[in-house]
């Protein structure tokens, strides 16, 4: 059973809890508290020592004093904030000689936090870097001295939650009277360092881009992955998001699906839209996590779905899951052989970069149901690409095209093998990729521009179409219920609304782009 399991069980950790458990490190935190998790029990059981030390437990609790008290050794007050994050503690957080930096906690949740001029999470950054005594008071009463502390809407810096989980709240006048802190007992033995968490050694070939809104969410973000090890940007909005992504390569964006300007799922579609950024795996995030609208925003194009109440170190897991099939083919070169991969899934574009950056020399052979492609490669710059569809045979750009452009194909690499011809002009592979790119964005802007013109109705889909009611830019809306709902043209809409040709193009554009409707001709 899980710590928070056991919790949870135990009313919400309101009565002494002893837990036997394989992984006993955080037992130096817990000998001194009176409720919640009290004492930690090695596995395997043994019925004699362990029913000996449960008897005499129950004799020492009345007699705990519910402090624990640090020197300041190196991660140890890291250590302590981990812990009662994870045990879901409720009490206060003193650190420094002279009581410099201030904190309090409801259930594992940080309710207020005050260090020099910094509050909240960045204030509890900087207390757990420093190196300095701390004492932690369990319960009610270590609220005392901290400011403000009904005021804060925190956010415990290693949980995105946006609920408020915390206990019920009391009044002044219900808090205990605050006793003097007792004095250190010269010989306690100092609490043993907790270990530094592993990083993935991954991590710095991981770049990400968060996007949010909320300054709080996006700074807590950063903060977490970038002391993980991974390289990391922040956007405000859709807008911004965009902005970065023309110029820099990210392997995932998790982005807030509300958002001013442009939303999460507007930011989806046009990442979605542009051959440049298509093959970027997206994760959008939200309060709102009901599972059918997971399920319509896996439907948008997006990878995953997070909801906020996701803790900061499953949100970690999960990211790496994303990313978990393109580490796979980098570890897996030079090639050994036997080994095939989704090249459509991984994103053919991301997988030609990668071999240029890897200095690949050899073959790319893939295939999927419409046609087969063989690529020659030389010291990471491609010299060839052929494609087989039916009787037809193609070459050099018309055929990276295809590969660019697919979405199933699957396939393998092999060294040694060298080209027949040169079909890319002796252009590295990022020039080339750049030049098609570009062409194949004019070319899918004029289609739509193309299938647009030749449209005679609209045809919504009813279930996104009902979610854009609820999270669509509200000025757009009553245009968009002319168009779906009544499903009078263009013409008819301007002049019902007394609205510009411009406006209502524009909404129909971000409608197409939503997947929210359908051209019929």
């Amino acid at each position: 059973m899980c710590i928070r399991d056991s919790l949870d069980s135990a009313g919400s950790a309101s009565v002494p809890v002893a837990l036997l458990c394989k992984d006993a490190q955080d037992d130096v935190f817990v000998r001194p508290m009176r409720t919640g998790i009290v004492e930690m029990l090695e596995a395997p059981f043994n019925a004699r020592l362990h029913l000996s030390r449960l008897r005499l437990l129950l004799a020492e609790l009345p007699s705990r004093t519910g402090v624990l008290q640090g020197r300041g050794a190196p991660n140890e007050l890291s250590g302590l904030l981990q812990h009662v994050m994870r045990t879901r503690r409720t009490g206060g957080l003193v650190v420094g000689h002279k009581e410099e930096g201030r904190a309090f906690f409801v259930r594992g949740v940080l309710r207020s936090a005050r260090y020099q001029t910094q509050t909240l999470q960045n204030a509890l950054a900087a207390m757990s870097r420093l190196q300095v005594p701390w004492t932690f008071s369990e319960g009610a009463e270590g609220n005392a001295g901290v400011v403000d502390f009904e005021a804060d809407a925190a956010v415990e810096p290693y949980m995105m939650t946006y609920g408020d989980s915390a206990m019920p709240r009391r009044t002044t006048s219900e808090l205990p009277i605050v006793q003097a802190l007792p004095e250190p007992v010269a010989a306690a033995p100092a609490p043993a360092p907790a270990p530094a968490p592993a990083l993935d050694p991954e991590a710095t070939r991981t770049p990400i881009l968060f996007v949010d809104d909320d300054p709080a969410v996006v700074s807590m973000l950063a903060s977490y992955f970038t002391k993980k090890g991974y390289p990391v940007k922040t956007a405000g909005d859709g807008v911004e998001a965009l902005s970065l992504l023309a110029t820099t390569p990210f392997d995932v964006v998790v982005a807030d699906l509300n958002m001013p300007r442009l939303d999460g799922w507007g930011l989806l579609r046009l990442i979605r839209e542009d051959v440049r950024t298509h093959e970027v795996p997206v994760a959008l995030f939200s309060a709102q996590d009901e599972y059918r609208e997971s399920l319509r925003l896996l439907h948008a194009g997006a990878q995953a779905y997070f909801p906020k109440t996701l803790r900061l170190s499953a949100l970690e897991a999960q990211v790496k899951e994303l990313v978990e099939p393109r580490r796979r083919l980098l570890r897996n070169l030079p090639p050994q052989g036997g080994l095939s991969f989704p090249f459509g899934a991984l994103g053919p574009q991301w997988v030609l970069k990668a071999l240029s950056s890897a200095g690949f020399s050899g073959q790319l052979d893939a295939r999927d149901a419409w046609a087969t492609w063989r690529g020659f490669f030389e010291s990471g710059r491609l010299v060839q690409m052929t494609a087989k569809m039916g009787a037809s045979l193609l070459s050099g750009d018309r055929a990276l095209c295809t590969f660019l452009m697919s979405r199933q194909s699957e396939g393998s690499l092999s060294a040694g093998a060298r080209a027949a011809d040169e079909g890319f002009a002796r252009h590295s592979t990022d020039a080339t990729l750049t030049r098609l790119v570009s062409w194949l964005n004019e070319e899918q802007k004029r289609t739509r521009e193309d299938e647009l013109s030749k449209a005679r109705a609209l045809v919504p889909d009813e279930e996104l179409y009902r979610l854009y009611l609820t999270v669509g830019p509200p000025a757009w809306l009553p245009v968009a219920r002319l168009l779906c709902e009544q499903r009078l043209t263009p013409a008819e809409v301007i002049s019902r609304l007394q609205v510009t040709p411009m406006e209502v193009a524009s909404v129909v554009k971000d409608l197409l782009r939503r997947g929210v409707v359908s051209l019929q001709s």
